[in-house]
């Protein structure tokens, strides 16, 4: 275990200063090398598949071909996803560029949209029965229905389940403002428990991690999130989720409200956001059949992450965020990343706040933030917390509160602007009369009302 531990510590060091230009530059020139090989070979096979049956001879070459640049990719990347972007092929983050002649002959992406297919993901080499697989289902015309759920159904089916598809991608256009709605925020965050599912089986399957998924995820709540209350949106989702994707999410979910408070652009918010889903992956693996302990869960969750290969910005982030999530502010072996900071505070605060079935919370929201306030400068980032609390005010959601004319209500809402700092959007649980309200009634205390009792968990 120690061993793993300074190797991969030694791994970091060396590779630091080539993440720090973005990318290992001669693992994506061999990557963009292997990853053109790979695109042409399977644009080619199915345009053979329009004129040839798939037994004849003519496709044993690039069937093998293919298979074949595809374990030198899995070899150097883990996952390799095959993505078409418009009119664009991305093999992982790195765009595949073809030569004029050839370029005009790629219709991949025309292939796959056929089906509804943006993409696939490849958690491991094939063999040339399973890729000719792949180039049947590609080149057969749509089934009815949602045909590329057919198409993932048939390949787990054929035991080919290390093969995921995508939905289609699109690019956005400067400025273009994505729709945004509270149904939306919830439909996408209820989806959501799904892909963490899939994410965190496939660790705990011992495949390697593939951070595409998550980042798309990532995407989606940060378009669907831009309006509304979110962090008050995601408890009231909170119901229809199993509890490891409560906890994952949420901690997600106050990363973004951090991260925007401090002015992180969207592509930043997006590494932080998937530098919090997994920040927990190590909870995912076994020693001697059991799971992690805590006090070993990062080191276990950076092994995961290292798997992955190849070094840049957003894979170191999430190393660091994985192992340094738990240290303190003054730690003596150092200042813990920037992500590592923000995600310590989201984790810290969910835990102390998430209800517990038969016990509650072990803090009520204010006496949290209060009690997290006294260790700034020490466990926690100062500016990373008072901007924590700028957004969450005096009383934040969760909080249970009387007022001073006998009603008891339930803080459902950040800070709005700065004059509603400690007066929130608050549901009414209690009428003065001590009756429940007939349906919901919600009481703004910043048009009036005055707080006089917050109730703690115990009460």
């Amino acid at each position: 275990m120690p061993d793993a531990i300074a190797l991969a510590q030694e791994q970091l060091g060396r590779t630091l200063e080539r993440a720090r230009v973005e990318e290992d530059r001669e693992l994506a020139t061999r990557v963009r090398e292997l990853g053109g090989q790979l695109a042409h070979l399977f644009n080619g096979l199915l345009h053979m598949a329009r004129t040839h049956a798939l037994n004849n001879t003519a496709f044993d070459v690039p069937v093998r071909e293919f298979g074949v640049a595809l374990r030198h990719l899995v070899d150097l990347l883990g996952p390799v996803s095959l993505l078409c972007v418009e009119d664009q092929v991305y093999v992982n983050d790195l765009r595949i560029r073809f030569e004029k002649l050839i370029e005009k002959s790629i219709t991949l992406g025309e292939d796959l949209i056929r089906h509804g297919v943006g993409g696939l993901t490849f958690n491991g080499p094939l063999i040339d029965s399973e890729v000719r697989t792949i180039v049947r289902l590609v080149a057969a015309l749509p089934a009815a229905g949602n045909a590329r759920a057919g198409m993932q159904s048939e390949l787990m089916a054929r035991g080919m389940s290390s093969v995921q598809l995508h939905g289609p991608f699109r690019f956005r256009i400067t400025g273009e403002e994505p729709e945004q709605a509270t149904p939306e925020f919830r439909e996408v965050y209820i989806s959501s428990a799904g892909t963490i599912a899939s994410v965190f089986a496939n660790v705990g399957s011992d495949r390697l991690p593939s951070p595409l998924p998550a980042r798309r995820l990532i995407h989606q709540l940060i378009d669907a999130s831009r309006t509304g209350n979110m962090v008050d949106l995601a408890r009231q989702a909170e119901g229809a989720l199993p509890p490891f994707a409560q906890h994952t999410l949420m901690v997600t979910n106050l990363c973004f409200l951090i991260g925007r408070a401090v002015g992180l652009s969207d592509s930043s918010l997006a590494d932080l956001g998937v530098a919090a889903m997994f920040h927990d992956v190590g909870f995912c693996m076994r020693e001697d059949g059991y799971s992690v302990p805590f006090e070993r869960h990062t080191r276990a969750g950076l092994r995961v992450l290292l798997r992955q290969r190849g070094f840049h910005r957003a894979k170191l982030r999430r190393l660091l965020t994985v192992l340094q999530h738990h240290a303190a502010f003054d730690d003596p072996h150092g200042l813990p990343s920037v992500y590592a900071r923000v995600v310590h505070i989201a984790d810290d605060y969910d835990i102390l706040t998430r209800y517990r079935p038969g016990r509650g919370p072990v803090l009520s929201t204010p006496d949290c933030l209060a009690r997290m306030a006294a260790q700034s400068g020490k466990a926690y980032d100062p500016l990373m917390l008072q901007a924590f609390c700028n957004e969450m005010g005096r009383f934040p959601p969760g909080a249970i509160l009387s007022l001073a004319d006998g009603h008891v209500v339930l803080s459902v809402s950040t800070v709005r602007s700065p004059e509603s700092f400690d007066k929130p959007l608050c549901k009414v649980i209690r009428q003065p009369d001590g009756t429940s309200p007939a349906g919901e009634e919600f009481l703004d205390l910043a048009k009036g009302g005055r707080v006089v009792k917050v109730h703690h968990p115990r009460e």
